[in-house]
């Protein structure tokens, strides 16, 4: 085995310039596949997260207008459904602030806070005072307040529409809270679930039960479980792929569209390995040749390729680690928005790292298959003969 390996070594050398230039388009395809790859898993997460960021993967609706027993319906999606990792039970309702004489169209909605820490993360937004926990306490977006000209321990006057009349309701402001998303701070008032009942003038019931999962592309594939589950109650199930077809579309498409270029430079180069390999069997037939005629069998002269095509894949890999790490650093630091922000989220994923490389590696590999095949075929005495 270790003759065939010195063979192959010094094969590679007498063509210094050809093996580095193979090695050099190794390196620059692998790490340009696997940093394409990078760049569309960045730009899927960045794209669903944009989307999800303050919205539920999946919503449970009741026909009736409400859910009186939502206790029971959300202790058995917690029990029955362990991929659930989020649910929240919540009030809403359509309401107006006053300012001055103007009415200020705001939703207020109802949360256990504890609830929502994984759908909306509230305790972590709220930059100035604390979550509400008693009756007739709010929480209230940063432009909202600002547009109110408001602040911690001050009162507003909500008016609602509940069931039975139209009220004014004196609210404490305990807390404000920034979600970086300026529709949502101008609109949302949170307060705790019973509040938001009372509101409404809906007892003990809730309005929708939110869910979050652990993979978000399977919220249709859940939904439709927990729909079977609940069959024959009075439930209605939305998801937020059914809510953003064109966006699941898009992103759908944009990763075939990737798979389709990665797969077509991996192909070009090992398309380039196999001329290298192919050239060198004509090249090299004289030696083969001899060293066949002194004994070398087919399977060891076969195995030359085989190292030639594991030497150039390995180091073209090594190289290809360093290009990669020049790659993503460059477009952290260069491709970023006017804030300073990257404008895809690009993190480092070494499960797909290695998984491309190691079907690199057997592809290569698999090249060395053609020229071994030609090589066993080579007469000695023919060779040495013509040449």
């Amino acid at each position: 085995m270790l003759l065939p390996f010195k063979i192959a070594w010094r094969f590679l050398l007498d063509k210094k310039l050809q093996t580095i230039l193979v090695i050099f388009g190794i390196a620059i395809g692998v790490s340009i596949q696997i940093f394409i790859g990078m760049v569309s898993q960045g730009l899927e997460k960045t794209l669903v997260d944009k989307v999800l960021a303050y919205s539920p993967h999946i919503t449970v609706y009741s026909k009736s207008g409400g859910f009186s027993d939502w206790q029971k319906e959300a202790d058995r999606i917690r029990s029955n459904f362990p991929e659930v990792k989020a649910v929240s039970p919540n009030v809403n309702n359509q309401a107006w602030i006053k300012l001055e004489n103007m009415p200020i169209p705001v939703l207020v909605r109802g949360f256990n806070i504890s609830d929502t820490e994984r759908l909306y993360n509230i305790t972590e937004a709220i930059y100035d005072g604390s979550s509400p926990v008693n009756d007739n306490e709010v929480l209230l977006g940063k432009e909202l307040a600002e547009r109110l000209g408001v602040k911690v321990g001050d009162e507003v006057s909500i008016l609602t529409l509940g069931r039975q009349m139209r009220q004014t309701v004196t609210m404490k402001i305990v807390g404000l809270y920034d979600f970086g998303v300026t529709k949502i701070n101008n609109v949302w008032v949170i307060t705790n679930l019973t509040t938001a009942q009372n509101f409404m003038g809906f007892g003990d019931k809730v309005t929708e039960i939110e869910l979050a999962i652990d993979d978000p592309f399977q919220a249709d594939v859940v939904s439709n479980q927990i729909s079977s589950a609940l069959s024959g109650e009075e439930l209605y199930l939305n998801n937020w792929k059914g809510q953003n077809q064109l966006l699941v579309s898009a992103i759908v498409g944009q990763k075939l569209v990737t798979l389709v270029i990665q797969f077509f430079i991996m192909l070009a180069t090992i398309i380039s390995i196999v001329n290298t390999l192919t050239i060198n069997v004509f090249q090299k037939s004289k030696q083969v040749g001899i060293l066949k005629a002194m004994g070398l069998t087919d399977f060891s002269s076969s195995l030359v390729f085989f190292y030639q095509a594991l030497l150039l894949s390995l180091v073209g890999i090594a190289l290809s680690l360093g290009f990669l790490v020049v790659f993503l650093r460059g477009f952290n630091k260069y491709i970023v928005t006017l804030q300073g922000l990257p404008v895809v989220n690009v993190t480092v994923n070494y499960r797909f790292i290695a998984l491309s490389i190691l079907i690199f590696l057997v592809a290569s590999m698999s090249t060395a298959i053609f020229p071994a095949l030609r090589c066993i075929k080579l007469n000695p005495i023919e060779v040495i003969k013509n040449a």
